[in-house]
């Protein structure tokens, strides 16, 4: 029976370690959206700036345009004013030459506007060059960084899955038929619990001193007389080196 509680022991510590790597796995999204909206605030004064100068572009070719169509205006006033043929084409003619003279004068103010903010846009950015590539290389190694740690974690997840099926397999039926139904019942999914202290690990319920002798000869599978869970012993002189994996999932489920 001691060799079956360890091999329970290996079960519910690949269990306990599926659920911790799917929980990070299913929290990819999450994690990937923080580390973007990190690299976003950071470089939002940056994108403040390409904004201004991509709309200082957009504008500067907009009030080109309108300049060329109010000097095609200018000119046929012009050729209108020299061709008139009375006082009524004439003063229509002057009044076209002046209205579009002002709207280019007009134009032309607001097109050096524009012109000198997407100067001062490129001249900012080009200050920052230096800045704006640290934080894209700092990005992209964090991205990286994250991406290796998720392909190392499905990995590792597809692996210790494929543990817990041998160990299914190598368990009597009975047994594991027994686990799986602590394991689906069970707050947290912890199905054992060390016996620590003359009490369970998990609910520090005490034991009688009968269950625990009968617990430390591990000739058969007691269970916690509170949590139902199955109780097992780490002799003092494994403690130290079992204790880390064996109890993990006991003292997650204390907690």
């Amino acid at each position: 029976m001691k060799a079956e509680l360890e091999q329970l022991i290996a079960l519910q510590n690949a269990d306990t370690n599926i659920r911790r790597l799917q929980s990070e796995i299913d929290s990819i999204p999450q994690r990937r959206a923080e580390i973007e909206k990190e690299f976003d605030q950071r470089a939002f004064e940056i994108r403040a700036i390409e904004m201004r100068r991509d709309e200082a572009r957009q504008e500067r070719a907009r009030l080109e345009t309108e300049l060329q169509e109010q000097r095609a205006r200018l000119d046929r006033a012009e050729r209108n004013l020299m061709s008139s043929k009375n006082e009524h084409e004439y003063t229509a003619a002057i009044r076209e030459a002046d209205a579009a003279r002002k709207q280019i004068s007009q134009l032309e103010t607001q097109t050096l506007e524009k012109m000198e903010t997407l100067e001062q846009s490129e001249r900012e950015l080009k200050e920052r060059e230096p800045e704006i590539s640290t934080m894209q290389s700092e990005h992209d190694a964090r991205m990286r960084a994250f991406e290796e740690q998720t392909r190392t974690q499905t990995e590792e997840l597809a692996a210790i899955r494929e543990e817990r099926a041998r160990l299914i397999e190598v368990l009597p039926k009975q047994l594991s038929a027994t686990y799986n139904r602590l394991v689906t019942r069970i707050r947290d999914g912890v199905a054992l619990a060390e016996a620590r202290n003359r009490s369970c690990s998990a609910c520090f319920m005490a034991l009688r001193p009968q269950v625990m002798a009968e617990v430390r000869r591990g000739e058969e599978i007691i269970v916690c007389e509170n949590c139902n869970r199955i109780l097992f012993y780490v002799p003092a002189d494994a403690a130290q080196k079992t204790r880390p994996a064996a109890s993990a999932a006991s003292e997650v489920a204390a907690s």
